[in-house]
């Protein structure tokens, strides 16, 4: 039973080779792992560890895949892009300002001051809330 094993772990690494899919690697590894397990387990057993193999196998992949995508941050390309102020609100820091032709509201980090007609560069997003730093130059 053990030689059936030991087969199927060469013909699905040499079909890996030429596929490039890790499904085939894993399915390898677990007959090579049920291959080695042979020497000591007997009979219906190596079916039985084949199959966990495989299981286990294929769960920490799609484990370490999911961990591994919602650890990157998606990329904002906003940051870094100028804004115009049209307005300023009468009570506070809030801003108006135009960006890709919509108004969006917008405060400055800075603390610095602006005016209608000034740009700014965007710093950050939050919600719908652009926080701005003025422009090298301007106050």
């Amino acid at each position: 039973m053990q030689w059936a094993f030991l087969v199927l772990a060469v013909v699905a690494a040499l079909v890996e080779l030429n596929t490039g899919t890790f499904y085939l690697a894993a399915i390898a590894a677990a007959a090579l792992l049920t291959t080695l397990i042979g020497f000591w387990l007997r009979g219906d057993w190596l079916i039985f560890v084949f199959l966990l193999l495989c299981a286990s196998l294929a769960i920490t992949v799609t484990l370490a895949r999911r961990t591994h995508r919602s650890t990157k941050p998606l990329a904002d390309f906003d940051i870094g892009q100028t804004v115009s102020v049209t307005a300023i609100a009468p009570l506070g820091h809030h801003l108006t300002v135009t960006y890709r032709g919509v108004n969006w509201d917008a405060v400055t980090d800075d603390a610095s001051v602006l005016a209608p007609g000034d740009t700014a560069i965007i710093v950050r997003k939050t919600d719908k809330l652009l926080h701005l730093a003025a422009r090298t130059g301007q106050t």
